[in-house]
């Protein structure tokens, strides 16, 4: 499951870059905030297009919705992990206990054979045969078993993490749009120290504060909503 792990770290780290704005309830208007955009300094950096980008180092560490997000996964992929591991100790178990009866049937053979005509002999070996042959056969099932277990579960995380990544997007095009009815920008970039196609930005052309604030006004809206709601059941 180690393996396992680090790619659900690394989609993670991949889902980060993609997560850059957050979180737009359907058909809700997002709420006004004061801009900390120098409008005029865009003007003047961008006198053909108007150029805004999101850093999206500072998003990941202050939007409330991604930290939430990573919890659920790694919860999951700690259940996930727990499962796997009981599934295997529950087949190791029951080998050890296939394996102990042979042991046993054969250390008693071994005792008793010497006045074994050559029929009853060759008959038992064969029985002890099968009966090695059957316990490698399980061996061999349990491991397919927990292999195909551990990849089931990783695709389930995968297609958590994709369906989230997915609706992470509707919601940022929809926030974003609305955000820039009244900004004009041509481009919305996204950047990071990391990574990324952006090696520099110009400081005046920087909305994360503006995005981040907008996003967890929003998520805060819709957990009070949400609790809310809970209250009246």
């Amino acid at each position: 499951m180690k393996n396992a792990s680090l790619l659900i770290n690394a989609l993670l780290a991949v889902a980060v870059g993609v997560l850059y704005f957050l979180h737009f309830s359907s058909g809700s208007k997002a709420p006004e905030t004061t801009s900390t955009v120098n409008m005029a300094a865009v003007d003047s950096i961008s006198s053909f297009m108007r150029i805004a980008y999101v850093n999206t180092d500072s998003l990941w560490e202050k939007y409330e919705k991604i930290a939430v997000l990573q919890k659920e996964l790694e919860s999951e992929r700690a259940k996930s992990e727990k499962r796997i591991l009981s599934r295997t100790k529950t087949l190791e178990a029951q080998f050890k206990e296939m394996m102990t009866a042979l042991q046993k049937k054969a250390q008693d053979f071994e005792g008793s054979s010497k006045g074994m005509s050559e029929l009853i002999y060759n008959t038992k070996m064969r029985e002890l045969q099968e009966l090695e042959q059957n316990a490698r056969q399980f061996e061999a099932q349990a491991s397919e078993e927990v292999a195909d277990l551990q990849q089931t579960l990783t695709n389930q995380l995968l297609e958590q993490e994709a369906n989230g990544t997915k609706e992470i997007n509707e919601r940022l095009k929809a926030y974003i749009k609305e955000y820039n009815a009244d900004k004009g920008f041509t481009y919305v970039l996204a950047y990071s120290s990391e990574a990324g196609g952006i090696l520099l930005g110009d400081p005046a052309l920087d909305i994360t504060a503006d995005v981040v604030t907008g996003l967890n006004a929003i998520y805060s809206a819709e957990v009070a909503a949400q609790k809310k709601d809970e209250e009246k059941k």
